[in-house]
């Protein structure tokens, strides 16, 4: 995205006010914390209450929106949602726009204070890079078992923001897809226009969402690779801001 350099200094200052506000609004949530001992589905509740807070922050202040297309081809039961990923936006958003999915995550982000304790709760699937065979196996049979309780699961194939990986795959998500024998559904954004990758920069303009046709269970790994890493270098327009 080319961003007029005259245009720079309103977006850092409406960048700052949207993280001074977000701030803000993250507070009286935290008042709520003893909420953490309730069943799942007050906590997401709270939580969807929350992002919605911050859908609206994010739009009025820093001027960033979403659009999400291809909401048909998201299957009727579960499924495994392999997402791009460009930047914090969609770890955050998407299961809220998705219906809360079991999300893969990175096994630390289930230490961190607050995010933590949350994710666990609402039964987020950290994985262990560390290579630990037994440990990636607990992951993987999690996975498997929030799926048989009708819950999809959402991965991001490239295990990483960096904008040089936006569209790599990684080798996790075809074990994800044997050991689950449910479809994939790529999903493809443009979220790292918007959303600045290593900064708290936020450019205004619509973030956009491409939900793509599913990939059937069953195919042999190289194939299911081979198209998953078309979908995910599938190039993704820009609405403008």
């Amino acid at each position: 995205m080319t961003f007029a350099a005259a245009h720079r200094p309103v977006a850092w200052a409406r960048s700052l006010a949207f993280a001074v506000l977000s701030g803000i609004a993250t507070a009286p949530f935290l008042l709520l914390w003893p909420l953490i001992l309730a069943p799942r589905g007050v906590v997401w509740a709270i939580v969807r209450v929350h992002i919605a807070v911050q859908v609206a922050l994010l739009r009025r202040v820093a001027g960033v929106g979403y659009r999400v297309t291809g909401l048909e081809n998201l299957p009727d039961g579960p499924c495994v949602l392999a997402s791009r990923h460009e930047a914090m936006w969609e770890t955050i958003f998407l299961p809220w726009i998705l219906g809360n999915p079991a999300v893969i995550l990175k096994h630390e982000i289930l230490g961190y204070p607050v995010a933590g304790p949350v994710a666990r709760k609402l039964g987020h699937i950290g994985v262990d890079r560390s290579g630990d065979l037994e440990a990636a196996k607990r992951s993987f049979d999690q996975a498997r078992d929030e799926a048989r309780a009708g819950r999809s699961v959402l991965i991001f194939p490239s295990g990483t923001r960096d904008p040089a990986e936006k569209s790599s795959v990684q080798g996790g998500v075809a074990v994800l897809y044997r050991h689950l024998k449910l479809p994939c559904v790529p999903i493809v954004l443009n979220s790292g226009r918007h959303w600045v990758y290593r900064s708290w920069l936020r450019l205004p303009g619509t973030i956009r969402i491409e939900i793509l046709p599913p990939i059937p269970p069953g195919l042999r790994t190289a194939e299911f690779m081979e198209r998953l890493q078309t979908a995910m270098a599938r190039e993704v327009g820009d609405d403008g801001g």
